[in-house]
């Protein structure tokens, strides 16, 4: 009974600098770098990364991903 109630996919919500700026569908079990590169495949989050470093990732699983990028 227990595996109706936990679900398979989340939708993660994606920052860039502390600002929301997109989300993605990811199975609730994924780690940081899969959840990284779907970011990262997201046109809205590329546009605001363009040629930019990428400094820090915050990942917190099945929650958010913070991405923190140079100015």
């Amino acid at each position: 009974m227990k595996e109706y109630l936990t679900e398979e996919f989340v939708t993660l919500p994606i920052q860039i600098n502390g600002k929301t700026r997109g989300t993605i569908q990811v199975s609730a079990v994924v780690d940081e770098a899969i959840a990284l590169a779907a970011a990262l495949d997201n046109k809205n989050v590329r546009k605001y990364i363009g040629d930019k470093d990428i400094v820090k990732k915050i990942y917190v699983p099945g929650k958010i991903l913070n991405i923190m990028i140079s100015k």
